[in-house]
């Protein structure tokens, strides 16, 4: 099980004479990996190029000279976000990856930073379908770590279409009308192709970091966040002892 963190802070509920609850839900959920820690890294990541480039105690790299360096990149497995009874439409990224790139000598006695790399993410809903990826901002005043940042957010008109299936859904005889994971086992079962067509919310993140793995220069970790803040509009469950148990990042995946 990755090792994910998931706190959701959710504002006082009024409760509204139409019968629903009125709150701002916003949470957090992140993600830690340990290049130091083998099992953690193959939970978590794959890399490439996986031949020439190996976990150690000191962490992810390859022992070469130190101005040779490999063309590769590390790909996360998907972070789930959101809550599991509401996903999110927009999210706030931020990556940290250490140490930074670290100066070396070249023949000639110059001394050349190598290049920091790139960071990349794309959402789906089921685990399935995914969106392209989009490039994240890195930020040059850091020199401590290979810090990143961006966001994700899920056009209005991509979102339409699985709106009006939320208000059918919450017209029909159901334990919780805004359960939006039973929503969309219920939208699936009437149109299975849905999410080939439309990605309406951010279930999933995936992470791609593209950078050169210079000689003797091993990466140790990897820290994610995803930041999020919806709406917490919703219709009061029957049995309200399921909050107990739904207070978990998004968790519904395409079988």
């Amino acid at each position: 099980m990755n090792k994910r963190s998931c706190s959701a802070l959710l504002a006082s509920f009024v409760i509204a004479g139409i019968g629903q609850l009125h709150a701002s839900i916003d949470g957090q959920n992140e993600l830690t990996i340990d290049f130091t820690d083998a099992k953690d890294v193959a939970e978590k990541a794959a890399w490439s190029p996986a031949d020439m480039v190996g976990v150690t105690a000191t962490g992810l790299g390859w022992d070469g000279e130190a101005v040779a360096s490999r063309d590769g990149w590390i790909q996360t497995k998907p972070m789930a976000v959101g809550l599991s009874w509401r996903p999110a439409s927009s999210i706030h990224l931020r990556v940290e990856i250490t140490p930074e790139a670290k100066p070396v000598t070249l023949g000639n006695g110059q001394k050349t930073v190598p290049w920091a790399g790139e960071a990349f993410a794309r959402y789906s809903p089921d685990g399935l379908h995914w969106s392209n990826w989009q490039v994240m901002v890195c930020d040059r005043k850091r020199t401590d770590a290979r810090a990143f940042s961006g966001e994700i957010t899920v056009p209005q008109r991509e979102r339409r279409e699985y709106g009006e299936f939320l208000s059918e859904y919450a017209k029909l005889d159901v334990p919780w009308r805004s359960d939006e994971e039973a929503a969309v086992g219920w939208i699936l079962k009437r149109a299975p192709d849905f999410f080939g067509r439309s990605l309406p919310f951010i279930g999933y993140v995936e992470l791609l970091f593209e950078f050169p793995f210079q000689g003797g220069q091993r990466l140790t970790k990897l820290q994610a966040s995803a930041a999020y803040g919806m709406s917490g509009v919703h219709y009061p469950p029957k049995d309200e002892s399921v909050f107990n148990e739904r207070q978990t990042p998004w968790r519904f995946k395409v079988q």
